[in-house]
């Protein structure tokens, strides 16, 4: 038993001196992050575990050393970043994803001001001499919503009654058919005094030629910005939820139409456009 032992103990004695350095395993860094993106902003949250180091590669020419970084994207388009982690023994792992950064509108609802409209240039539409109640408008998106900037001759306090002609699904062979505004089938109307905070949703049914239009029941869909009145002109801005308004989150382009009327009804007061086929708004 005492020899049995004693071999045994040279035989682990001699295998344990035989290892090297070399054959030891170095671990690899546990690879983990996740991305969280708002507008052109997008926060790494790096949850990586066993490095001691970082470097992220964005995938449009610029990069960084911090452990959760949040950058920036200078536009639309596919970009593929990498995280590069490095572990104590200087081994590195990498791991890629993709990104999607869709079109981001400078405009906010929130910051009391029309300015932001000044880089919006892509949709915009002047009336001509022949249109007295709409002066000009401007159109902006981004994957969330459709933003509206109108200029019109009038006071806030007309409480003035807007109808927006809207083909959601961009089908002039689907929605209403109608001389003021040529061009679409209008699958959604949406009406009232919105800046005296009556604002309805309406969807088309039946014959094209048939002004039924059914209530939808959608709600809180629009929000109302900046209001501004500089003597007889009033300007302002409101956004439209794309997600809440049918067909309007799928689409790949909006036909537009607006038409203004008396709060009383006993008038219409203008088109925009006036007298042309109404606004082409394409999605990208």
């Amino acid at each position: 038993m005492q020899l049995r032992y004693l071999f045994l103990s040279i035989i682990t004695a001699a295998f344990l001196s035989g290892c090297s350095d070399k054959d030891k395993v170095t671990p690899d860094a546990d690879l983990f992050y996740e991305v969280s993106i708002n507008g052109n902003d997008v926060t790494f949250s790096n949850k990586t575990a066993g490095a001691v180091s970082y470097k992220w590669d964005f995938g449009d020419g610029t990069s960084s050393e911090e452990e959760s970084p949040v950058h920036t994207y200078p536009g639309k388009g596919k970009y593929v970043p990498t995280l590069y982690a490095t572990t104590k023994e200087g081994k590195v792992t990498e791991g890629s994803t993709v990104v999607y950064i869709a079109k981001s509108s400078p405009v906010k609802m929130n910051d009391n001001t029309l300015s932001d409209w000044d880089e919006v240039t892509d949709y915009q539409v002047t009336s001509g001499a022949g249109e007295t109640y709409f002066r000009k408008a401007k159109f902006d998106y981004d994957a969330s919503y459709v933003y509206v900037y109108l200029e019109v001759n009038s006071r806030a306090a007309n409480a003035d009654i807007y109808d927006f002609y809207m083909d959601t699904d961009n089908n002039p062979g689907t929605g209403l058919l109608t001389g003021t505004f040529p061009g679409g089938g209008y699958d959604v109307l949406l009406e009232g005094a919105v800046l005296a905070d009556w604002f309805d949703a309406f969807y088309h049914k039946g014959a094209q030629d048939a002004f039924t239009f059914d209530a939808s029941g959608v709600t809180e869909f629009v929000t109302v910005g900046a209001t501004q009145q500089e003597g007889n002109v009033l300007k302002f801005e409101l956004r439209l939820s794309r997600a809440k308004l049918k067909g309007l989150a799928a689409t790949t382009a909006l036909r537009l139409g607006i038409q203004a009327t008396k709060g009383d009804w006993s008038a219409t007061l203008g088109n925009m456009p006036d007298g042309s086929t109404s606004v082409l708004i394409n999605f990208e």
